[in-house]
């Protein structure tokens, strides 16, 4: 089951990480991205990388989580991997 908050930054999100694809954020670089986001100010601490992730899940996690959709996979704790 999905949060629908989360889900509703997956576009936008998918948007911001296309220059990064390939490269490892750390979770801290992610939060300073997902703060630049327009309309999302103080709420970017609620969007985790592990809510798009490919090989984990959180409950409340954005539809994509563990799916094809996914934006990002954990290559190590903190570490993520931008698909």
């Amino acid at each position: 089951m999905s949060w629908k908050f989360v889900s509703t930054w997956h576009e936008p999100l998918r948007q911001a990480l296309i220059p990064h694809r390939g490269d490892v954020l750390a979770t801290s670089e992610w939060a300073d991205l997902v703060g630049q986001l327009p309309g999302i100010g103080s709420k970017a601490q609620f969007i985790h990388p592990s809510d798009h992730c490919i090989n984990m899940n959180n409950k409340g996690a954005c539809d994509c989580a563990e799916s094809d959709r996914a934006l990002v996979k954990q290559v190590s704790r903190g570490q993520y991997l931008v698909l």
